[in-house]
């Protein structure tokens, strides 16, 4: 048998994923040189005194991996992780949820104001990374990334589990931990885990999925600039893809009361109310 030390350490693991990527690469050309320009500095200045009209799929998958590089790098400041990042995915494996849920939260946060829906699950579970390998000739590759865990799976099982929008679904296994002080520090306003729960219809999903996370907090010019994006993402968004922003609006609208503030009666509005104001 073999022994708990021999075994996956058991982390808390992060999936993220950037939505409708399969139909903006069917629809659109990839820009492979400005994709692959899109680290240098000032390139956004240079397309914009192009004139040249954005690729959404370009625009999209550059904005995925620069959010996700800029919310690894900032939490690497505080703890150490695992990131894995592949295509329009990556995985995050950290040692507490309330980690993983910092860092879904700057990433839902700084996309959704770049009009690039994301959605996100969070699980507890085994994780083992056990290999990666690169080998790049001029004629091909063969990259390889070997990693495995019920965390995996648990993560990749609430993004997929049917809840709609753009939000941070916590797997049954993660929702256990948020009465652990070690994962959700009930004295920190930093770390202080906050959520809402589903609606009652998404909560019938077969994985029993039944909390979010609560990312919708800022200051209020931002907020405003979260949520006018999001009426942007609506308004153009294909009538199979309408269903996201619809859910999201209304999670958001939740989060908001949890928050204090009176319910919207119009998810449509582009300006929000707040109490006392």
């Amino acid at each position: 048998m073999i022994s708990p030390s021999q075994g996956a350490e058991n982390r808390v693991v992060l999936f993220v994923d950037l939505l409708g990527f399969a139909s903006l690469t069917e629809g659109h050309p990839i820009e492979l040189n400005l994709i692959k320009g899109s680290d240098r500095p000032f390139e956004s200045i240079a397309m914009i005194l192009s004139g040249k009209k954005e690729n959404p799929l370009t625009q999209a998958f550059t904005n995925f991996h620069r959010a996700l590089k800029a919310a690894i790098d900032l939490a690497q400041i505080h703890h150490p992780l695992t990131a894995i990042t592949f295509s329009d995915s990556a995985y995050v494996a950290t040692s507490h949820l309330f980690q993983a849920v910092n860092i879904a939260s700057y990433f839902v946060q700084t996309l959704i104001t770049q009009r690039t829906p994301v959605r996100a699950g969070i699980a507890h579970g085994s994780f083992a990374a056990i290999r990666f390998r690169s080998d790049v000739t001029l004629e091909g590759g063969d990259h390889s990334a070997h990693f495995l865990g019920t965390g995996v799976v648990r993560s990749h099982a609430a993004e997929t589990c049917g809840i709609k929008g753009v939000r941070i679904l916590l797997h049954p296994s993660a929702a256990t931990l948020l009465e652990d002080p070690k994962h959700n520090p009930p004295s920190s306003q930093e770390n202080r885990i906050h959520y809402v729960e589903c609606t009652p219809d998404e909560c019938k999903n077969a994985l029993g999925v039944r909390y979010e996370a609560d990312y919708w907090r800022f200051k209020a010019i931002a907020e405003a600039k979260a949520w006018h994006s999001l009426q942007d993402m609506w308004s153009v968004a294909p009538q199979g893809a309408i269903i996201h922003y619809e859910a999201t609006a209304q999670a958001i609208n939740r989060m908001r009361v949890a928050q204090g503030e009176s319910p919207l009666n119009n998810l449509r509005r582009r300006t929000l109310p707040h109490v006392g104001k």
